[in-house]
């Protein structure tokens, strides 16, 4: 929709996703996707790329981040040039079928217009061995993005086996620092979730790996 697409070139923080990035986070969710020497390495939804470049530092071999906001993309340029970048929807993803051995999707999936065909699409483009991480919200988390979908636990993994994926492990995310930035409504949510985070099952978010159902191990 248009709006949304307005929000992404115009108010996200994207400005600030250059300058820094959450690095313990990012590599918690990357070491699900070991290994990665050789690998080709899809960061879908990447922002700025900060992803696509760790991922290089890990020895894939070809590493592409792909978002719909040009200005993302652009502004990634300059925290990593090496990162292969394309323009397009993540609802229709523009490589062949099982051509892509890692997949990464960390805080982008659930703003997706249509959650189950990105993960449909992510289920078509990896190889029979590939491996996909996703980090999704659970359902109380809000951000001030448009367009948001918010699941239990559960509803998330109904979702993915819809979509011919399969969930090989699951790891808590606790989210951004509490003082990411001064906002006091932020800072009280935040601080809020730290500690719901502790309950089973109530935690920021998920870190969800996913293979192909059925999939060929090697």
């Amino acid at each position: 929709m248009v709006h949304d697409r307005d929000f992404y070139e115009t108010s996200y923080h994207f400005d600030e996703d250059v300058e820094t990035v959450d690095q313990a986070r990012m590599d918690r969710a990357l070491d699900r996707l070991e290994p990665m020497a050789g690998r080709t390495f899809l960061d879908l939804g990447s922002g700025v790329g900060w992803a696509g470049r760790m991922a290089l530092q890990r020895g894939a071999e070809l590493s592409v981040g792909l978002d719909f906001a040009i200005r993302a993309l652009r502004l990634g340029q300059q925290v990593a040039p090496e990162v292969a970048r394309l323009q397009g929807d993540g609802c229709r993803l523009p490589f062949r079928d099982s051509s892509v051995d890692r997949v990464l999707s960390f805080g982008s999936l659930e703003h997706f217009p249509d959650v189950a065909e990105g993960l449909r699409e992510i289920a078509r483009v990896l190889t029979p061995s590939g491996r996909a991480v996703v980090v999704v919200p659970n359902f109380y988390v809000r951000t001030e993005q448009p367009r948001e979908l918010r699941l239990s636990r559960g509803a998330w993994r109904r979702l993915f086996d819809g979509a011919g994926l399969r969930v090989a492990s699951t790891r808590a995310d606790f989210g951004p620092p509490v003082l990411r930035d001064h906002r006091p409504a932020r800072v009280v949510f935040r601080a809020g979730a730290k500690v719901l985070g502790l309950v089973p099952g109530m935690q920021y978010q998920f870190i969800f790996e996913l293979v192909p159902q059925s999939p060929s191990r090697g």
